[in-house]
């Protein structure tokens, strides 16, 4: 943890890699948390898949703490988020107290809505998360770290012609990097998102989460730098930031659960291989990693709170209404049909009135955004939290 508040008899100016604020020995600093990464950090999960939360018994207690007594989204009282991302042909800064609409859209959630209550909650302190997310982006090339060095393209991209330009390697870290400092550059900058920040107290950096992954998973020469690339990202934030021992959680790619190969769908993408690289960036990182910023790394998988059953419903509408707009053309017959709904258990091929209502009230989105789950992203989202808080302990 990174406590910029120092204990001091008078106040005093403290800069930290540019960054300029003040600290006295009375109260508590500013809070803030750096949530980064592609589209599942973004946020697919709409606001009404909210109400299945409660159709679970071992989940419903979450609706008392994401809803208010009006049975609305919770809209914390003393955290802030300022939100980096693409939406259309365009960035887009968002900035407000923590609530919906900080997702996709302004009716989607990702991981800060669950993050930011239970960090409400827990601390005394005013809390100010800084998220940049963008979909379809890899570490390799878009979250490239300096200290990785110049992306090496494959042979692959070399005969197609698809060797990315110059520019595009490292943009994304570099609009991270910015966004950050550029909200903390000093008072007024912090005051803009948290109206009532008191420059006297200070602000604490005190955790970074990072969740992506898709875009490296689905290119074998990404993922066999990606451990590598991981290591080199963390020190190299910790470094910009000037916080050698910032908190940071490795949010694991959990697309299929915690055992991908198990799965009867999709069995072509090497999810499992991918995750193994970021469970090793976690693993190894102290041997890796330059000296001064060493420790304070963990994992945590998002795999426990995939929707299995949901997923099952996805791929048997997914693939049923492909056959059957191939039976339409002719390309399948009928007969071939029903042999293909029953060997994956597929029954006549219909959803049930069962499955269409757990789908129609569980799930906004595709596979590989967790479904548009919101049982997913605001267990994950929560989960995140704890596992920060525990790293503050110790």
């Amino acid at each position: 943890m990174i406590n910029q508040s120092k204990t001091v008899s008078a106040l005093v100016a403290l800069t930290i890699a540019g960054l300029v604020f003040t600290a006295t020995a009375e109260g508590k600093p500013l809070k803030v948390y750096i949530l980064a990464g592609q589209s599942n950090m973004q946020g697919s999960a709409h606001q009404s898949t909210f109400a299945a939360i409660g159709d679970d018994p071992k989940t419903a207690p979450l609706l008392n703490e994401i809803l208010d007594k009006n049975g609305n989204p919770v809209v914390c009282d003393n955290a802030w988020i300022t939100y980096l991302t693409g939406r259309g042909d365009d960035d887009t800064v968002l900035h407000s107290k923590v609530k919906v609409g900080y997702g996709f859209d302004e009716n989607r959630i990702g991981p800060e809505f669950a993050f930011g209550i239970t960090m409400d909650k827990a601390l005394e302190e005013p809390v100010l998360i800084i998220k940049t997310a963008w979909g379809g982006k890899s570490l390799a090339v878009d979250f490239r770290p300096p200290s990785a060095g110049p992306y090496n393209p494959s042979a692959k991209e070399k005969e197609s012609d698809r060797v990315p330009e110059k520019e595009q390697v490292g943009h994304y870290y570099r609009e991270m990097i910015q966004f950050v400092q550029t909200t903390l550059a000093d008072a007024e900058s912090i005051r803009k998102v948290v109206p009532d920040y008191d420059a006297a107290q200070g602000y604490e950096l005190a955790g970074f989460v990072w969740f992506q992954g898709w875009n490296d998973m689905c290119n074998r020469h990404h993922i066999e730098q990606y451990t590598g690339n991981m290591i080199h990202f963390i020190s190299d934030v910790r470094k910009e930031l000037d916080a050698p021992n910032l908190p940071f959680i490795v949010g694991v790619l959990g697309v299929y659960g915690t055992d991908p190969d198990s799965r009867l769908f999709d069995k072509g993408l090497p999810v499992s291989d991918f995750r193994k690289t970021q469970f090793a960036a976690v693993e190894h990182y102290d041997e890796k990693a330059p000296a001064r910023y060493r420790g304070n790394v963990i994992a945590v998988d998002s795999g426990p709170y995939y929707e299995l059953p949901l997923s099952d419903i996805y791929w048997k509408r997914r693939m049923t209404s492909g056959w059957k707009r191939r039976v339409e053309k002719g390309e399948m017959t009928s007969e071939k049909f029903t042999e293909e709904s029953a060997r994956y258990g597929f029954g006549d091929g219909e959803l049930t009135a069962a499955e269409q209502s757990t789908w129609d009230r569980c799930a906004s989105n595709a596979e590989y955004h967790y479904l548009g789950s919101g049982k997913t992203f605001v267990r994950f989202g929560k989960a995140l939290a704890e596992a920060m808080l525990e790293m503050e302990k110790n």
